[in-house]
């Protein structure tokens, strides 16, 4: 006899229906996740920028200015990573007309890249929050079914008059074990979708915060020798 999901779901009582929003919840926001790291990937994404950027360098020499100009256009193509390498790189051409030292420049971009970052990261994490809730609910809401389940066999049990029948104890049973099997069948996937999404966003804020040290150190120090050849 096959398995009917309906009777199935049926047959689990109430807390089939949070145990069911909780899969979909979960579900919708990973997949969303997963889609915006594969958008993001499709981007400008540190490395891409990187190799760029020291290609650029190793073009110009020691003219930022060009450098700025071709890494500026190259972040055109969007992303997290553009938004926020974008924001450096306009830093330090408006620093150069503001006669500041060089410890005062890179201090101004440095703190314009991280705040440009506390900006753009976080968006790679949202809803991440929900997932993770949802993981840690779903086997104690099948555990609390699983104890109005056995509570409805028991008091079944204790209001037959010379002992419950097997079928009359099956409905409670039957309401225990379906729920914490779905509340371990709901919280698996989700957990599983929660870590690999929280890892490569980590690994992705990784490689953003060493592309930005790298831009802020390279155009400082070709700040520094353009000022000191005009010395």
């Amino acid at each position: 006899m096959g398995l009917n999901l309906i009777e199935t779901f049926k047959d689990g009582g109430w807390a089939m229906w949070p145990l069911l929003l909780i899969a979909v919840l979960g579900l919708t926001f990973g997949i969303e996740r997963i889609i915006v790291l594969f958008l993001q990937k499709r981007k400008l994404r540190p490395d891409q920028f990187l190799d760029a950027f020291d290609a650029s360098i190793k073009k110009h020499g020691g003219d930022r200015d060009a450098v700025v100009e071709e890494m500026l256009a190259l972040c055109k193509r969007g992303g997290v990573c553009a938004e926020i390498m974008q924001e450096g790189l306009a830093k330090f051409r408006q620093a150069k007309g503001m006669n500041l030292s060089v410890f005062d420049t890179k201090k101004w971009i440095t703190e314009a890249v991280e705040e440009r970052a506390r900006i753009e990261l976080p968006q790679l994490e949202s809803h991440l929050a929900v997932m993770s809730v949802g993981a840690m609910i779903a086997p104690l809401m099948g555990l609390l079914g699983t104890v109005t389940g056995m509570i409805r066999s028991f008091t079944v049990m204790a209001s037959a008059a010379g002992g419950a029948k097997p079928d009359e104890l099956a409905g409670g049973i039957s309401e225990a074990l379906i729920t914490t099997a779905t509340g371990l069948i709901v919280a698996i996937p989700i957990l599983v979708i929660y870590n690999w999404v929280k890892s490569s966003v980590e690994n992705y804020v990784l490689l953003v915060e060493e592309a930005s040290i790298h831009l802020v150190d390279n155009l400082i120090a070709g700040g520094a020798e353009n000022q000191q050849g005009n010395g």
